[in-house]
C-alpha cells in the first residue's frame, strides 16, 4: 500500500503575550485602583504594565484594547521590557489600534536587547512567517537560537526546524535531531512530534520506532495534529507491530479534525488503497476534499471533482 509519511514544519504562534511576573515587591501601584495614578504620576513601569494587562484581559476591568495599548506604551517608555514586548504584539496584530509592523519590530528588538527572551522568540516568529527579505529569515534563525539559549522550549523546536530544512543558514540534520530531543525534554509538544518523526524515519541517527511511538502517542494525546498523523501512518504501515487499520483510522481522523492536511490525505489514501474490508470511496473522497481545503495539492487531484488548494 502506498502511503505518504508526512514531513512537517511544526512552528506554532505562541508566547505573544507571555509576560514575566511582576516583581514580588510592593510597587506604588500594587492596589488596582492606584495603578493609573502610579503609572501616570509616579511613572512606575510595573504599574503601567499591570494596568495594560488588566485592560487587555478584561477580567478585573472592562476590556479596553485601545487604553491597554496606551499603558503598554507607557510601560515600555519607563523601561519595562515586558511592556515593550506587549506593545509590539499589539502593534503586530493591530490590537487597540492600527497594525504597524515597523514599530512592532522596533519594540520587539528593544525588549529582546533588554534580555526579555520571549520578545526574541516573538520577533523570530514575525520574521519567519512574514519575512520581508532573506535577511529576516537569517535573523529569525538567530533569534530562535537566542531564545532557545534562554530555555524557551518552543524556540528550540523552531530553531531545530530551520536547521533541519536549511532555512536561514546551512542544513544540519544531526544538530536538528539533538535540538528536537532537547526541546521535547524541556516540554515542547512540537519538539516531541518532530523528534519522534526523526526517530521513526532514522534521520541523522539510529532508528528507534519504539521510542518514536511513545513520543508521538503522547503528543497526539496532547492534540498535536502532526503527531496523530505520523502515529497513524506508523500503525497503518505496521512499523510498530502488526498493522492496525482501526487504530490508524482513529488517529488519522483525529489529525484531520485538528487541521492536519497530511492526516486527511493519509486517511483518504488508507480508505482508497487499504485492505478491501476498510475501503470506502465516499469517505475517502471526503477526506481528500478536506485535505485539499487545508492546502494539500496532491489531494486536490484525487477528489471526484478536481479542486484548488484551499477551496
Amino acid at each position: 500500500m502506498t502511503t505518504l509519511l508526512r514531513l512537517f514544519l511544526a512552528l506554532t504562534l505562541t508566547g505573544l503575550f507571555t509576560l514575566a511576573p511582576a516583581s514580588s515587591a510592593q510597587s506604588p501601584g500594587s492596589d488596582a485602583a492606584d495603578l493609573p495614578r502610579a503609572c501616570d504620576i509616579d511613572r512606575d513601569a510595573q504599574s503601567c504594565l499591570k494596568q495594560a494587562i488588566r485592560l487587555y484581559e478584561g477580567k478585573k476591568l472592562s476590556k479596553d484594547d485601545l487604553t491597554a495599548r496606551r499603558f503598554a506604551a507607557k510601560a515600555c517608555a519607563e523601561g519595562a521590557a515586558e511592556g515593550c514586548n506587549f506593545l509590539a504584539a499589539m502593534l503586530e496584530k493591530g490590537i487597540g489600534g492600527p497594525a504597524d509592523r515597523q514599530a512592532a519590530v522596533r519594540n520587539y528588538r528593544r525588549a529582546c536587547s533588554a534580555g526579555y527572551a520571549n520578545a526574541c522568540y516573538n520577533l523570530g516568529q514575525l520574521f519567519y512567517y512574514a519575512a520581508a527579505n532573506e535577511s529576516e529569515v537569517v535573523q529569525a534563525r538567530a533569534l530562535f537560537a537566542e531564545a532557545c539559549d534562554a530555555k524557551i522550549a518552543d524556540s528550540c523546536n523552531n530553531h531545530a526546524v530551520m536547521l533541519k530544512f536549511g532555512e536561514g543558514g546551512p542544513r544540519d540534520l544531526p544538530a536538528a535531531r539533538a535540538l528536537f530531543d532537547a526541546a521535547c525534554a524541556a516540554g515542547s509538544i512540537d519538539g516531541c512530534t518532530n523528534y519522534g518523526y526523526m526517530l521513526m524515519m532514522g534521520e541523522a541517527g539510529p532508528r528507534d520506532v519504539a521510542r518514536a511511538a511513545t513520543l508521538l502517542d503522547a503528543a497526539c494525546t496532547a492534540n498535536a495534529a502532526n503527531a496523530c498523523d505520523n502515529m497513524g501512518v506508523m500503525l497503518m504501515n505496521g512499523m510498530h507491530g502488526p498493522a492496525d487499520f482501526g487504530k490508524a483510522g482513529t488517529l488519522l481522523r483525529k489529525a484531520c479534525a485538528l487541521g492536519s492536511h497530511g492526516g486527511c490525505f493519509n486517511l483518504g489514501q488508507m480508505l482508497t488503497k487499504g485492505p478491501e474490508r476498510i475501503r470506502d470511496a465516499g469517505a475517502a473522497d471526503a477526506a481528500h476534499k478536506e485535505a485539499c481545503r487545508l492546502g494539500h495539492k496532491q489531494a486536490c487531484t484525487l477528489t471526484t471533482t478536481p479542486l484548488q488548494p484551499g477551496a
